[in-house]
């Protein structure tokens, strides 16, 4: 209670409700703060903006000052194998095995010249260098909450492995199990404009993209008055809170100096391309992003790059690594097909769990939340066909490198079809089955991109725009499905 009011807490609970249940942040709802006796939930429940500096140094976790100790040369070559393969699944290695796959990921990045540690020479590693990029990613690890079926650190490093798995086949950067090489270099690919510090800039938002996630919604923060939505205006709630954690992360552990250091340019120009890639993730900013990226086809097919001038330059490099982090971070549907199944059962979870949470604190379950109603089969084909196969094949019109990715799912969208005509063949509607106010469509793409962190539209957004814009269309919580 004591450390609950030190950090600001405006009340708190002698029985916090059961904590299987809750799985977020301070709730505020009909002017109760809800909590539940974790370490990490005390400095989410401050009021007072001026404390968040002081609530984040006191409650992020300690700088780590465990032994490093590298795995052996054949789990090495194993965990190397894995992270330069497109079928890459987190989820069944251990604690240990992710953080060297993220410390593996980021020295193919410190092999550039230009990004060079000062403990890497001729292309290898000490231990003092390994030592503390270890501890770094270990710290960052723990902001993310075992808790959450889907929104874990297994989906940080699953979102890193995407991301960094796209730039080796954009030739930015080469497969962990190969020999390094030079990148690929060619002046007229729209990639030869990221540079090296834009792709750690673009990978270090990757890792940390989720981080200290509550395992639920924007629209659930804004719906439940929760301090941080408070803080942050409603607006892209969630990322805004990622994005200061991770920074907290870097600055505890120095690496904010691998960017410049903090008040140099260079620090302001990374800082400024981390937090736009993680506010892309935003999906309620979706449909205006892929507009983007569609009008960004048509530029840089039409305009040689050369011409281009450095402020233009730098658009289209923020909107390259925007597009590339928002394939990354909705890849599970890309992945082979028995991959995407299991992230789809993880995410059905981590909705269901909301759906509790909404009845435990007398909200309205939406329905895309309610364990009765959920259809997994629809509501990843309705995903597919009207959000990510849109943004993939866009993106894939600027870098034809990741239409592998827009094969896969074609792939994956057919056998979700099969599965969906054998086990609810009657009584299910298909997606062209809808009555006249469209709640049929509406309810599917809800149910799949609320784990997107949708953000609250108004609820009569006419169906022909939520098909045609792909837009994230979802209710006020007073809707009833």
């Amino acid at each position: 209670m004591v450390e609950c009011l030190d950090a600001g807490a405006a009340d708190y609970l002698l029985k916090p409700l059961q904590p299987q249940v809750i799985k977020t942040l301070f709730l505020v709802n009909n002017a109760m703060v809800f909590m539940v006796n974790r370490p990490w939930l005390p400095y989410a429940c401050s009021v007072e903006v001026l404390h968040i500096q002081a609530i984040m140094e006191t409650h992020l976790p300690c700088v780590s000052q465990n032994n490093y100790r590298p795995p052996s040369k054949e789990r090495t070559a194993l965990l190397k194998q894995q992270i330069s393969n497109w079928e890459f699944f987190p989820i069944d290695l251990d604690p240990e095995d992710l953080i060297f796959c993220v410390v593996f990921i980021f020295e193919q990045v410190f092999l550039c010249p230009e990004l060079a540690y000062p403990s890497v020479t001729q292309g290898k590693f000490d231990l003092f260098y390994l030592s503390d990029l270890y501890h770094f990613i270990l710290d960052l690890s723990k902001t993310y909450h075992d808790q959450n079926s889907y929104h874990n650190f297994a989906h940080a490093v699953d979102v890193l492995q995407s991301t960094y798995y796209m730039l080796c086949s954009l030739g930015v950067l080469t497969l962990a199990d190969r020999s390094p090489s030079p990148p690929k270099e060619n002046p007229t690919w729209p990639q030869s404009l990221l540079r090296p510090k834009d792709v750690f800039a673009l990978l270090i938002a990757a890792i940390g993209h989720d981080a200290a996630h509550p395992g639920v919604s924007n629209i659930f923060m804004i719906n439940s008055a929760t301090p941080l939505a408070l803080l942050y205006n409603d607006s892209s709630v969630l990322e805004s809170f990622h994005a200061m954690t991770l920074f907290q992360v870097m600055k505890r552990h120095g690496f904010d100096q691998l960017a410049g250091g903090a008040g140099s340019p260079e620090y302001q120009e990374f800082r400024k391309r981390v937090i736009t890639s993680i506010l892309a993730t935003d999906m309620a900013h979706h449909a205006d992003y892929v507009t983007k990226i569609k009008e960004q086809a048509v530029r840089l097919h039409s305009t040689p790059l050369r011409s281009m001038d450095e402020a233009t330059c730098e658009k289209e490099r923020l909107l390259l690594c925007s597009a590339i982090i928002k394939c990354a971070d909705i890849s599970n549907v890309a992945r082979p097909y028995r991959l995407a199944i299991k992230w789809a059962e993880l995410l059905t979870e981590e909705f269901a769990c909301q759906g509790d949470l909404e009845r435990e604190l007398s909200m309205p379950v939406l329905p895309f939340n309610d364990r009765e109603k959920i259809i997994l089969e629809d509501s990843q084909i309705g995903f597919i066909q009207y959000v990510a196969m849109d943004l993939f094949s866009s993106v894939a019109g600027v870098m034809h490198e990741i239409t592998f990715a827009v094969k896969q799912m074609q792939q994956n969208l057919k056998q979700w079809q099969n599965r969906k005509s054998v086990l609810h063949d009657s009584g299910v509607s298909s997606l062209g089955d809808t009555d006249d106010s469209g709640k049929q469509i509406t309810y599917l793409l809800q149910y799949r991109c609320l784990i997107c962190h949708v953000a609250s539209q108004r609820c009569n957004t006419p169906r022909s725009r939520v098909l045609k814009e792909s837009s994230y269309w979802i209710p006020h919580a007073s809707f009833h499905g």
